[in-house]
C-alpha cells in the first residue's frame, strides 16, 4: 500500500434526490401561483402611469406657460394642448404620446379638466379607478383646483 486512502464515490442517495426534487416542485408551484395573477400588477402599473401622466400635464403647463388639458375616458387618460385632447403631447421619458390605456378589468370615471400656466387645475377633480380584478383595491387620483396638487390613495 502506498499510504493513501481511497475515498468512497461521492454522490446523492436516492432519498436525497427525491427530497430535492420535491422541494423544487413546491417552490415552483408557489412561484407560478404568485405570478399567474399578473392582472393586479398591470392594474397597479396603470394607476402609477396615469398618476405620472396627470403630473406631467401640470408640469408641462407650468413649463410652457400655457393651458394643458387632461381628458379621462372610461379606458384612457390623455394629455393634450387643446380641449378634447385631440392631439396629445409627447411624453419626454418615452417619446410617445401622453396616453395611458387601462388594462382589462379596470375602468375610470370620465372627467376633463385643465391646468393653467401657474399649475392650478380648472376644477377639483377625482379620477376613480374601478376594478373587477380579484383582490385589486379601489384607487383614485385627487386633483385640488386651487393648488393643482395631485394626490393618490
Amino acid at each position: 500500500m502506498n499510504g493513501t486512502l481511497r475515498s468512497p464515490v461521492a454522490g446523492f442517495t436516492l432519498l436525497e434526490l427525491i427530497v430535492i426534487i420535491s422541494v423544487i416542485a413546491i417552490l415552483s408551484l408557489v412561484a407560478s401561483v404568485r405570478f399567474a395573477g399578473l392582472q393586479g400588477f398591470d392594474s397597479r402599473g396603470f394607476y402609477d402611469k396615469a398618476t405620472a401622466t396627470v403630473r406631467l400635464a401640470q408640469k408641462t403647463a407650468v413649463a410652457w406657460r400655457r393651458s394643458v388639458f387632461v381628458c379621462v375616458t372610461s379606458t384612457q387618460v390623455t394629455v393634450g394642448t387643446a380641449a378634447g385632447c385631440g392631439t396629445p403631447i409627447t411624453n419626454p421619458s418615452s417619446n410617445a404620446p401622453a396616453v395611458e390605456t387601462a388594462p382589462s378589468g379596470v375602468t375610470l370615471n370620465a372627467a376633463s379638466f385643465s391646468f393653467d400656466r401657474l399649475g392650478r387645475a380648472s376644477a377639483d377633480t377625482t379620477i376613480t379607478f374601478t376594478s373587477t380584478i380579484a383582490g385589486d383595491p379601489p384607487r383614485s387620483i385627487v386633483i385640488t383646483a386651487e393648488t393643482g396638487y395631485v394626490t393618490t390613495n
